[in-house]
C-alpha cells in the first residue's frame, strides 16, 4: 500500500469519526492532531565501530635502579613523584662493613714499602762496591799490560789481573741483580695491598646510588635506617619522565587496530573530558597470562596525568566513509527480528509517519549504520516512534514538553507489528 493511500484511508476514518461526534452539544477545542514526535535528517558521513575498556597510566621506559651494595640507608634524597637528573644522588648505604679493613691495609702498605726501600738500598749499596772492585780490577789490568809490554811484568801477570777483572764485574752483575730482584719483590707486594685498597675503595663509592637517567620517581623501596638490598630495586625511575596508558584487548578488537590510529582516554583524575591519544605500539603476540593482548597509546606532550592512574580508553574499528546513520534510538525491532525505523512524510493534508524496514551495519555509542531503506536527507523519528504505527498522523516538535513518556520494550515491540 502506498503511503498516500495509507493517508487516505486514515483521513477518511477521521471524518467518520468527526460525523459521529457531531451531535454532541458541546465541542471541546481540537488539540493539534498527531503524535508529537521528534525527527533527524538521515546523514553521509564517516562512521566507526568503538570499544571502550580500561587502562592504566605507565611509564613508557621504567628504569629499576638496583644498590650495588646492600647495608643499612643513611640518607634518602628522593621521593615519589620527584623529577631527578642523571648521576644525581638517590641514596647512600652504610660502607663501613667495607671499609673497616681500610687501616690495616694502609699501615701494612707502609710497612712493607719501609722494609723494601731498606732492601733496595742495601742492594745498591753493593753494586756500588761491585763497582770500585771492578774499577780497580780493570786498573790492575791496564798496569800489567803496561809492564808486561814494557818487559818489566811476565805474560802470567796479566792473565791472572784480566781474571781478577772478570771476578770483578760478575760480582757487579751480581749486586745489580740483587737490587732488581729487590725492586720487583718491593713492587709485588705494594701491588697486591694496593689492590685490596682499591677494591675497598670501589666498594665504598658503590655506597652511593645515583640516577641512571633524567625523568620522574615513580616508586621507591627503601626508607632511611632501614635496609637496602641488592636483590630488590630502591628507586623506580620513568625515563626521561615519559609516559603512556597500556590497555590489554580481546582477539576481536586487536586485528583491526593499527599503529597511529585515534583512541579516546579519559583519566578522570585529571580531567572529564577524554583526551586525543595514539596508539603508539601494538604487540607481536598475546600476552601468555591473559591471553590478552597489551595496547600501548601515546599521549600529547601537554598530558600529565599521575602515574599508576586509571584510564578509560576507547578505540574506533572498522572505519567507514560516506555511510547513512541514523541515531540507534530511532531503530525498532519488530517480529522475527526485523528492524525498521519510521519517516515522517509531508502531504497536503500533514504529516504522517511511515514504517520502513531497514538493513542495519555497523553500531556504535550513538549511531547505527544503515545499508538500505533510507536515503539521506529523510526525516527518521527520534523519540516517540514506540507509539507509532504505519501512516500515523504525527506532529514534529523540537524539545520534550508535548512528547509522550517512554514506552516499554513491550509497546515499541507491539506497535511494530502494527
Amino acid at each position: 500500500m502506498s503511503r498516500k493511500r495509507i493517508f487516505a484511508a486514515v483521513l477518511a476514518g477521521a471524518m467518520l469519526f468527526s460525523a459521529g461526534c457531531g451531535k454532541e452539544e458541546t465541542v471541546e477545542e481540537e488539540a493539534p492532531g498527531g503524535t508529537a514526535v521528534e525527527v533527524t535528517e538521515v546523514t553521509a558521513g564517516s562512521m566507526s565501530a568503538s570499544y571502550s575498556l580500561t587502562g592504566k597510566v605507565a611509564a613508557v621506559n621504567e628504569v629499576q635502579v638496583y644498590p650495588l651494595l646492600a647495608g643499612q640507608v643513611l640518607t634518602l634524597a628522593v621521593g615519589e613523584g620527584d623529577t631527578v637528573r642523571q648521576g644525581q644522588t638517590l641514596l647512600t648505604v652504610d660502607t663501613s662493613t667495607v671499609t673497616s679493613t681500610m687501616g690495616a691495609l694502609q699501615q701494612s702498605y707502609s710497612a712493607t714499602r719501609n722494609a723494601t726501600d731498606r732492601a733496595i738500598e742495601s742492594a745498591q749499596l753493593s753494586v756500588e762496591q761491585a763497582q770500585i772492585g771492578v774499577d780497580q780490577a780493570q786498573q790492575a789490568v791496564d798496569n800489567a799490560e803496561a809492564l808486561y809490554e814494557a818487559g818489566a811484568a811476565a805474560e802470567q801477570d796479566v792473565t791472572q789481573a784480566r781474571q781478577a777483572l772478570q771476578q770483578a764485574q760478575a760480582s757487579l752483575a751480581q749486586a745489580q741483580a740483587g737490587v732488581a730482584q729487590a725492586q720487583a719483590q718491593q713492587s709485588a707486594s705494594l701491588a697486591q695491598i694496593q689492590a685490596s685498597m682499591d677494591q675497598i675503595t670501589t666498594q665504598a663509592e658503590l655506597g652511593t646510588v645515583t640516577a641512571p637517567c633524567a625523568g620522574t620517581v615513580t616508586a621507591v623501596n627503601v626508607v632511611r635506617g632501614g635496609m637496602a638490598s641488592s636483590a630488590q630495586p630502591a628507586v623506580v625511575i620513568a625515563e626521561n619522565s615519559r609516559i603512556e596508558v597500556t590497555a590489554s584487548v580481546a582477539e576481536d578488537v586487536f586485528v583491526n587496530l593499527a599503529e597511529g590510529d585515534a583512541a579516546d582516554v579519559l583519566i578522570s583524575v585529571l580531567s572529564d573530558e577524554p583526551i586525543k591519544g595514539t596508539i603508539a605500539e601494538l604487540p607481536v603476540a598475546a600476552n601468555v597470562q591473559t591471553s590478552l593482548y597489551d595496547v600501548e597509546i601515546a599521549l600529547p606532550a601537554d598530558a600529565d596525568p599521575p602515574i599508576g592512574a586509571f584510564a578509560t580508553v576507547t578505540f574506533y574499528t572498522d572505519r567507514r566513509d560516506n555511510t547513512l546513520s541514523v541515531p540507534t534510538e530511532a531503530v525498532l525491532t519488530g517480529v522475527d527480528n526485523e528492524q525498521y525505523v519510521f519517516v515522517v512524510d509531508t502531504y497536503a493534508e500533514g504529516d504522517t509517519a511511515v514504517r520502513i524496514p531497514v538493513e542495519t551495519g555497523l553500531v556504535n555509542a550513538t549511531d547505527t549504520e544503515i545499508l538500505s531503506g533510507l536515503s539521506e536527507g529523510d526525516r527518521v523519528v527520534v523519540k516517540g516512534q514506540s507509539y507509532l504505527s504505519d501512516g500515523a498522523m504525527v506532529r514534529i516538535v523540537t524539545g520534550e514538553d508535548e512528547l509522550p513518556a517512554d514506552s516499554t520494550a513491550d509497546d515499541a515491540a507491539a506497535n511494530g507489528e502494527g
